[in-house]
């Protein structure tokens, strides 16, 4: 009989914010050979069998149930892998365009392309079942049962790990203040909000489409030596954001809000198995920089960097479990008033866009299949209005960064020419 798991609030959000938006996780890992594509089906099969959500579907619904639950088979329903030599960037819009079906495991669907520079392996995550640490530890498990290396899964029991309550959730009146302040302030901070102007979209044409670009170990280097003090990569890369949307807008004749309001992804996962556990602990914060903010990078950085900064220190990350799980310690009267303007329990997104950044990390290689040299990350575009999103992902000295746009709004054109004026900005060029 298979395992049955309830589903948590923050997975249940984004089910049903599956019914609206493509809720794909991308993340990409290419290697400096070729992976041989038997060996790398076995194992994706190993991995699969590591990791109960990977393999996880929603049950089918029962008139008398109140609560969703994942149901873990023993083994996945259908592994496919697509293995292609088609350009890179047609396969991945056409893979992250297209979401896991929930009610089939596993949660994700992946593509092997060849390359004669070395093979591409692409992975489409849902972000009901992953986050992208969860997409890292994946691929994590997958490189070392392709190279025969041992592969032991972190962290506490799965049920016991996907207690959000007690993980996250308000323990007193302390951790609930610093939460409230934040709420309040976002709400206060979001009225007349800037939106990036669109630009050769198609509205009949669904999904997204990318633009990767590489900082190269010189460009890099140049970033960590210019912040200023106290602050980090993550800080220069929410005011690049920011600064590259003022930019284009105005270049698009089109109208400046009061704020560029940018979501990031925040991992709640405790210190002590922070890279462990595949499923979704993906809380957000909003980092709201005003328009007035001066439009040098450094200066716009030290803004943003005295924002996160205090959120760091407050553990105001934790407000997503307050407001979604009953029985939370924030006043009714607040979460009221709230709970419609905030991201993952509204219609429509206040967000500007998204920045998620998963790191510099330093991933096992694929046996003779090679080193990773590259890692390709993206979160979704959580609303229309949010695109186009960024991810962050470092190896060695470099650092990756994928730009995601809606096709209805954006072009692939588009899409670059932001990413070149986001480049730009964050370098100096």
């Amino acid at each position: 009989m298979a395992q049955t798991l309830t589903v948590t609030s923050l997975d249940e959000a984004f089910i049903n914010l599956a019914s609206k938006v493509i809720m794909s996780v991308q993340f990409e890992v290419r290697v400096s050979g070729t992976l041989e594509e038997e060996r790398l089906r076995g194992a994706l099969r190993q991995a699969v069998a590591t990791h109960p959500l990977a393999r996880a579907r929603l049950a089918p619904p029962r008139l008398s149930s109140t609560r969703v639950t994942w149901e873990i088979a023993d083994s996945a329903d259908h592994l496919a892998l697509e293995v292609t030599d088609e350009p890179v960037g047609v396969v991945r819009d056409r893979l992250q365009s297209r979401a896991p079906d929930l009610a089939r495991s596993p949660l994700f669907h992946v593509a092997l392309v060849r390359h004669p520079g070395g093979d591409y392996l692409m992975f489409n995550f849902h972000h009901a079942g992953f986050d992208g640490m969860g997409a890292v530890r994946f691929l994590t498990s997958v490189a070392r049962a392709y190279s025969g290396a041992e592969d032991i899964a972190g962290g506490p029991p799965i049920e016991e790990a996907r207690d959000l309550r007690a993980i996250a959730g308000a323990r007193s009146f302390s951790d609930v203040i610093p939460r409230a302040q934040k709420l309040a302030q976002d709400t206060m901070e979001r009225k007349r909000v800037t939106r990036v102007a669109s630009d050769g979209g198609d509205p009949a044409e669904p999904g997204y489409t990318f633009a990767a670009v590489t900082l190269t170990a010189e460009q890099t280097a140049g970033i960590v030596a210019s912040k200023p003090k106290g602050a980090t990569i993550n800080d220069v890369a929410l005011a690049a954001q920011a600064l590259t949307v003022l930019r284009w807008n105005e270049a698009h004749g089109e109208k400046i809000g009061d704020s560029v309001s940018i979501m990031m992804p925040v991992n709640m996962r405790p210190a002590e198995w922070s890279t462990e556990v595949i499923s979704n602990y993906a809380s957000f914060l909003a980092i709201v920089v005003p328009t007035s903010v001066p439009r040098d990078l450094a200066e716009a950085t030290m803004v943003v960097r005295d924002r996160t900064k205090k959120l760091k220190e407050n553990g105001a990350a934790g407000w997503i479990v307050d407001v979604l799980d009953r029985g939370n310690m924030l006043p009714v009267i607040l979460k009221k008033n709230l709970a419609s303007m905030l991201p993952l329990v509204q219609h429509q997104f206040v967000e500007t866009t998204v920045l998620s950044n998963v790191g510099r990390m330093s991933l096992p290689g694929f046996g003779d299949a090679g080193e990773v040299t590259e890692v390709w990350f993206s979160p979704p575009c959580f609303g229309d209005v949010m695109s186009p999103g960024v991810g962050l992902a470092g190896v060695g000295k470099e650092l990756f960064v994928t730009f995601r746009g809606i096709r209805k709004y954006l072009s692939n054109d588009a899409v670059q020419r932001f990413a070149d004026l986001y480049v730009e900005t964050i370098t100096g060029g």
